[in-house]
């Protein structure tokens, strides 16, 4: 049986091996949900689920700086428009989980070729949403693994799952189910 876990229980089940803090850059000026800070300061870089990981506080720093080169993005892209976005995750391979100044996440699939807004997947999600989305994934990523399939009451009750955590999240779910 599928669940939408408290965000408690989904910290102490993936993301519970901390380590010592390691904050970002005081020159940094992004706007982050605490939470967010709270568990990437505080982590490496986890695998959560097949299609989510999640960068630490270090990572996502360097990701960030490498992906804000502008020859990631559309030509004549604006500095100000590409500040904008704090990459915090991917799903191994090559797409990108973002969040912006609202706290909003993106997904980007990097087969869009260069980065923008129009090629991000804005999902109704904020952090903690998120994480209950990555935690939500690696129950099915379980079932896969146990039963080399994915059955059609499993599909449902993962859509019916992702309709708890947004009623638009079926919707724009970036992956074929």
């Amino acid at each position: 049986m599928l669940t939408v876990r408290p965000i408690d229980d989904i910290v102490k089940a993936h993301l519970s091996d901390r380590h010592a803090v390691r904050n970002f850059p005081k020159s940094l000026h992004f706007s982050f949900d605490k939470s967010y800070i709270d568990i990437v300061t505080q982590i490496r870089t986890t695998e959560i689920s097949s299609e989510c990981v999640l960068f630490d506080s270090v990572q996502s720093v360097n990701e960030t700086k490498e992906f804000s080169d502008p020859d990631y993005w559309i030509e004549n892209y604006a500095k100000g428009e590409i500040d904008q976005f704090w990459i915090f995750g991917q799903n191994g391979q090559g797409d990108l989980w973002l969040l912006d100044f609202d706290h909003k996440i993106y997904f980007y699939d990097h087969n869009k070729e260069q980065m923008c807004k129009d090629n991000f997947v804005e999902l109704d999600l904020n952090f903690e949403k998120w994480l209950q989305f990555s935690d939500l994934n690696k129950q099915l990523d379980y079932i896969y693994n146990t039963e080399n399939e994915i059955s059609e009451h499993y599909k449902a009750e993962f859509r019916e799952k992702l309709n708890e955590i947004s009623s638009t999240l079926l919707a724009k779910y970036p992956f074929d189910i």
